[in-house]
């Protein structure tokens, strides 16, 4: 069985939703949310695709026509 992990994104809205995800990097969730080029903050701080994802993590896809995250 996957690890699910309960994490909250912000993606196309102006509040963090709860989502359950089995993606382990940032890379994963990229592509299982389709986030696509944005830029992904975790807990206030820009990241990289390798990253690993935890529970509880607030992880925040910023494209470039906005602010924030």
């Amino acid at each position: 069985m996957a690890n699910v992990k309960k994490i909250f994104l912000l993606h196309n809205s102006s509040a963090f939703a709860e989502v359950e995800t089995t993606a382990s990097t940032i890379r994963e969730l990229r592509e299982r949310h389709e986030l696509g080029n944005a830029t992904i903050n975790v807990n206030r701080v820009v990241v990289g695709d390798d990253h690993v994802i935890e529970d509880g993590m607030h992880i925040a896809a910023v494209t470039s026509n906005k602010t924030g995250g």
